[in-house]
């Protein structure tokens, strides 16, 4: 069986519930983990269309329309197939996306900047005719003023008309689990950043952040969140290849179910470590495949190209406490910082079930496990459990 590049990755999906599809067949066609997490929804302006009705049958040969999403798109095109522009009226857009859009709705597109954001349409806008000039902008209800303001600084007669509005749709407590347990998010406007950034803060966000496009890593930014990628090509299959781009040769690690076939895979290696291995002669503790649920364990899978290359488990042992432990790692994954990324994973989990204080205990003969420890703030303890001797006791206590 091809094990896809991001197998496993859960990926939370915040486009509306009727637009969802597109994202999610894509990643999961590469293995990936969809999870919609709808934070907005698409209504029709308070008037109806009737300002973009009357917008378009205004214009005239040389005027143009402005689009600057799919969305702007779709409102234009069902317009336009009951009224068709006047010759000679041309179609600008923002982006890819947008263009597909357009044409998909039977138009041309007759302008499309190189740098997909309002000031890259605005520098590549025409000058306006000496006769004078119309301009339809057909956007969203709350948008960037950027775009009318040159235009319209440019000498052209500009109609900013709502073609559509966003609504925020509230998450429920699903949708705020399932974003806690996700790898990664992708958003693709600032308006699903926003909204979902409502829902869940943004320390309810996976750690790991995408963005369709620069205005949309933008919000991200301005409301504190690290964007880690951003799709070049602004459009659903060029944030999906941001995404693969992101993750190739890159390790990741997620909570995984202990009963899947890659975590028993996992603890056969485990156990075969600490046995000599002697990996046949495993008997997997029963606890680790039943009963095992947040807050009081979770299981953990690190993976680099879809492929699994190593475990870990934290526990919670007493109110407060949380122990690490099962903590397995390929050998030949040793050199590229999976042991860090496994250990700073399991304390971020510590962290967000409300865990004060973390300890895990390692061989005295594994002298870089024991600098690993360390050079996280680990600190050497009193022996707290029963372990053989020869071992070193950690602690890290959480702010």
């Amino acid at each position: 069986m091809t094990i896809g590049l991001l197998h496993q990755l859960r990926v939370v999906v915040t486009r509306p519930r009727e637009q969802v599809a597109s994202l999610v067949e894509a990643l999961e066609k590469h293995g990936a983990e969809a999870v919609a997490v709808p934070s907005i929804r698409i209504e029709d302006p308070p008037d109806g269309g009737l300002a973009l009705r009357a917008g378009l049958r205004s214009l005239r040969a040389d005027d143009w329309v402005v689009i600057t999403s799919p969305n702007g798109a779709a409102r234009v095109g069902a317009l336009v197939a009951e009224s068709p522009l006047t010759a000679g009226v041309k179609i600008a857009v923002v982006g890819p996306g947008t263009k597909a859009r357009v044409e998909a709705e039977g138009l041309t597109v007759d302008l499309m900047p190189d740098e997909a954001i309002a000031e890259g349409l605005a520098a590549r806008f025409p000058a306006r005719p000496s006769a004078g000039g119309r301009v339809v902008l057909a956007r969203a209800e709350v948008a960037r003023e950027t775009l009318p303001l040159q235009l319209a600084l440019m000498g052209w007669n500009v109609d900013d008309v709502v073609a559509y509005r966003t609504v925020r749709v509230d998450v429920d407590d699903e949708g705020k689990a399932a974003c806690g347990l996700a790898d990664a998010v992708a958003f693709t406007s600032g308006s699903t950043v926003e909204s979902l950034i409502a829902a869940v803060g943004v320390e309810g966000l996976p750690p790991t952040v995408f963005a369709i496009g620069p205005a949309t890593a933008a919000v991200a930014e301005k409301l504190g969140v690290t964007v880690d990628a951003v799709a070049p090509e602004h459009t659903i299959p060029g944030l999906v290849d941001a995404i693969r781009e992101h993750y190739t040769n890159r390790p990741y690690v997620h909570v995984e179910d202990p009963a899947s076939a890659d975590a028993q895979w996992c603890l056969r290696q485990y156990h075969a470590a600490r046995d000599d291995g002697a990996e046949d002669a495993v008997d997997l503790d029963p606890s680790l495949t039943t009963d095992v649920s947040p807050p009081n364990e979770l299981f953990l899978v690190a993976r680099i190209d879809g492929v699994a290359v190593g475990c870990g488990c934290l526990e919670r042992t007493a109110p407060g406490t949380g122990d690490i432990n099962r903590t397995w790692l390929s050998p030949e994954v040793h050199e590229q910082g999976l042991g860090r990324a496994m250990l700073d994973r399991l304390v971020a989990e510590a962290r967000r079930f409300g865990i004060v204080q973390v300890r895990l205990e390692t061989s005295q003969k594994l002298t870089e496990a024991i600098d690993l420890d360390r050079s996280a703030g680990f600190v050497e303890v009193a022996e707290f459990d029963n372990e053989p001797q020869e071992r070193t006791w950690f602690a890290l206590e959480l702010d």
